[in-house]
C-alpha cells in the first residue's frame, strides 16, 4: 500500500512556500500532520474535525498560530488523499 497526497493548487502553493524554510516550526508542524495523514488516515488525530460527510480537518498548532489542513480520501482510489486546504484556520489571519 502506497498512500499519496494530491494537493489542490492553492494548498500546494502554500505547502511549497512553507518548505522554503525547512527548519521553521510551522513547516515542521504541518509536515508532521501530513505524515500522520499518509501513515494513518483513519487516526483520530487526522479526523478531529468533520466538515462534510467526506471532508476532514486536521488542526495544526504552532505557538499562537492555528492552521488547518482539509482533506478527503479519493472516491475511487483509497490510497489517494486529496488535500484541499493548507493554511490559517478560520478566523486566523
Amino acid at each position: 500500500m502506497t498512500r499519496r497526497l494530491a494537493f489542490e493548487p492553492a494548498a500546494r502553493e502554500t505547502y511549497l512556500e512553507l518548505r522554503k524554510d525547512p527548519e521553521a516550526a510551522l513547516y515542521l508542524a504541518v509536515r508532521r500532520a501530513l505524515t500522520e495523514l499518509v501513515d494513518n488516515p483513519g487516526s483520530r488525530d487526522v479526523r478531529r474535525l468533520r466538515y462534510r460527510p467526506d471532508t476532514w480537518g486536521v488542526p495544526v498548532r504552532c505557538g499562537d498560530v492555528r492552521w488547518l489542513i482539509l482533506w478527503r480520501q479519493h472516491d475511487d482510489d483509497p490510497d489517494l488523499i486529496e488535500v484541499h486546504h493548507v493554511g490559517p484556520a478560520p478566523g486566523e489571519a
